[in-house]
């Protein structure tokens, strides 16, 4: 496990030494409302249960370059679909954007998801095992979206605003989609 973290941290590192040069960093807060997981490994499970709720992710974002730019995302969300279930996000995305004050954008990219945090019970509580469901480790996903951007509004500061969409191509039995809605503060250089 350490060297796994170490490692991870020397991805993160490495990811934003581009994005130092010239750009921005964006620091958000998000809601998040997850689509219905597919899960046919046990069948005492309840379809609505598998629906996921409205979570919460907070992070970072550093991106560079001009109409078309590169950006970084990183994230935690402290309530990932289900109550007591964590995730971890890292996206890398490439940005069409206007290289303006006001400044609409569209992103896509790929990244990962780590979700933990709910082991499955001993007790055969439906409700448990849905949340547990939801813990499914490291798994490869896709995102897209766009926003609106408001730079230099206070000196280096703006704020910024986006939809974005993610996809989980193979958690559990089935493609996981999920949306995001975030507002954070921007700082331009």
């Amino acid at each position: 496990m350490k060297i796994s973290s170490i490692l991870l941290l020397a991805v993160i590192l490495l990811s934003a030494v581009p994005c130092l040069q010239a750009g921005e960093i964006v620091l958000y807060g998000s809601t998040q409302k997850t689509g219905k997981l597919k899960f046919s490994s046990i069948t005492e499970i309840p379809e609505n249960l598998l629906e996921g709720q409205r979570g919460n992710a907070f992070g970072i974002r550093l991106s560079s370059g001009g109409v078309f730019g590169y950006e970084q995302n990183i994230s935690y969300s402290p309530r990932f679909a289900k109550e007591g279930v964590k995730a971890f996000q890292m996206d890398s995305n490439l940005l069409l954007q206007a290289p303006a004050r006001v400044s609409p954008y569209a992103t896509a990219g790929l990244g990962f998801i780590v979700t933990w945090g709910q082991d499955f019970p001993d007790e055969p509580d439906p409700e448990k095992i849905a949340a547990a469901a939801f813990s499914f480790g490291y798994k490869f996903s896709i995102n897209y979206g766009g926003g609106i951007k408001l730079r230099r509004i206070l000196g280096p500061l703006g704020f910024g605003f986006d939809f974005r969409g993610f996809t989980v191509p193979n958690a559990r039995d089935g493609v996981l989609n999920f949306v995001q809605m975030s507002f954070g503060a921007v700082f331009t250089w």
